[in-house]
């Protein structure tokens, strides 16, 4: 992949708001953020940008990260959302391409809503998601939404500079590894909204075409690899890291509730406090069956087009996906397919999401700060 070293420093912008496995080695946000740093990393030393706070008068208005939004239902999903009113923080691999996107979603966007960041970062790379990460946590207050939308289709195998197959690591380990670094400042957006009044959301986009269960001895495609396979397998993984993510912040709230004390890595996650992660909603969805660059790579012409590709923006903002029934499950057309069960089940199922977290924490070498 790409090492875009010398163009860090300069593809980040921030706009005024209109409001061989190791052990896991750190376990905060702040501690991951400065790894490269202490080790006289350039590319990291490079990625940091002056904050930018949000302007009084649109402090209030909900902000919502789309990742891969610069083409396909990403690029589609973040103007619907400048359109509702909302800020969006634009990300994608290339200069031109965010530009672009930037210029298409300013042109639909109203009710004070707009871009309010526009970031490029190359999943392929860890440290690209850390950065990433950072400038968020430094240049915006609040985070409402986070869509885990990019993803990848390869025609081949290909091995990370960090040593992971490259469809796994963009379609996995980089939305596990963004979102627990922002999870601290979605669960204290949750808290300053109120007990339920908060309307604060994750979705990670898997898709129908999910294989059957982990490969637990293939997850590189070391054994075999396929274009389908492999973007198969990866999806169901996100899967099952969803409904991992869901039970456990639901279970970290039921322990605050019961007075249980809690720890926290992170001092804005203990600020906001473990009620703060049972009000966040945590969906997973596939994104229907759309005519996008990635369909027509690997299925053909067999779907929708992406301007009626409205699933994603449906689970982000319909008031019934808040419901408690609604929490957690996955989604195809709009309708639950699936619950993830509560971790007492004890069965292979919740085996399978536990294992696999596991792994996800020790390849990132990053441990979620609940």
């Amino acid at each position: 992949p790409p090492q875009t070293q010398g163009m860090l420093a300069s593809t980040s912008r921030v706009f005024p708001s209109p409001s061989t496995l190791t052990p896991p080695r750190r376990s905060s946000t702040a501690n991951y953020r400065h790894r490269h740093r202490r080790k006289g990393c350039s590319k990291c030393a490079s990625a940091s940008i002056p904050s930018t706070s949000a302007s009084s008068s649109h402090s209030e208005r909900r902000v919502a990260l789309v990742t891969g939004s610069t083409d396909g239902i990403g690029l589609h999903t973040a103007c619907s959302l400048a359109a509702a009113g909302m800020g969006v923080i634009v990300h994608g691999r290339s200069q031109e391409r965010v530009d672009a996107a930037v210029s298409r979603i300013e042109g639909v966007a109203a009710g004070g809503g707009g871009v309010c960041g526009a970031y490029v970062r190359d999943f392929s790379s860890l440290a690209h998601v850390a950065a990433l990460a950072g400038e968020v946590l430094d240049n915006h207050p609040r985070l409402d939404i986070l869509n885990n939308n990019a993803g990848v289709f390869e025609a081949k195998r290909v091995l990370t500079g960090d040593g992971f197959e490259r469809t796994f690591q963009i379609n996995v380990l980089s939305p596990y590894l963004l979102t627990g670094m922002l999870m601290p400042r979605i669960a204290a957006t949750a808290a300053a909204g109120g007990t339920g009044e908060a309307d604060v959301r994750v979705l990670n986009v898997t898709s129908i075409s999910q294989s059957p269960g982990v490969e637990w001895d293939n997850l590189h495609a070391q054994k075999s690899f396929t274009s389908h396979g492999s973007y198969c397998h990866s999806k169901t993984c996100m899967r099952v890291f969803s409904f991992e993510l869901h039970e456990r912040m639901q279970r970290a709230a039921a322990k605050e509730t019961s007075g249980e004390q809690m720890r926290f890595a992170s001092s804005e996650l203990a600020a906001a406090g473990a009620a703060a992660l049972g009000q966040v909603v945590v969906l997973t969805c596939d994104p229907g069956t759309v005519n996008t660059k990635m369909l027509l790579a690997g299925w053909g012409p067999c779907g929708v087009e992406t301007f009626q590709a409205d699933d994603q923006f449906s689970l982000l903002t319909a008031p019934r996906f808040r419901d408690e029934d609604a929490r957690g499950g996955y989604y195809v057309n709009l309708h639950m397919k699936q619950r993830p069960k509560p971790r007492a089940a004890h069965d292979a199922v919740v085996e399978e999401r536990e294992k696999l977290w596991g792994i996800l924490e020790q390849m990132t070498e990053f441990e979620y700060p609940f």
